[in-house]
């Protein structure tokens, strides 16, 4: 299931951010949990994944995705079920 970016609205596999922990923890450098990476990425958006740019673009989507990050806290599991259910209902077109 995918999460969106908070800042620029790209979509980002959940999983994806187990991996960029375990790259994290081998590099050294960021945060290498789980949890810190879902937390650094709610703050910085896809800056905190290694991408070299994460424009903020004001999109519907990305106002959402940072409000359900707001909202749902550490359950991310649960941001990635209403923006999937928000998007199955047309609402972030």
């Amino acid at each position: 299931m995918d999460i969106y970016c908070p800042r620029c609205a790209e979509p980002v596999e959940l999983d994806y951010l187990h991996d960029v922990a375990d790259e994290n923890a081998y590099n050294g450098v960021g945060p290498t949990t789980f949890n810190g990476v879902r937390a650094d990425f709610a703050s910085r958006g896809c800056a905190a994944l290694g991408a070299s740019e994460c424009e903020a673009t004001g999109s519907l989507k990305a106002q959402v995705s940072a409000a359900m990050f707001d909202i749902m806290g550490d359950d991310v599991d649960g941001v990635a079920a209403m923006m999937d259910d928000f998007d199955y209902a047309g609402m972030l077109d």
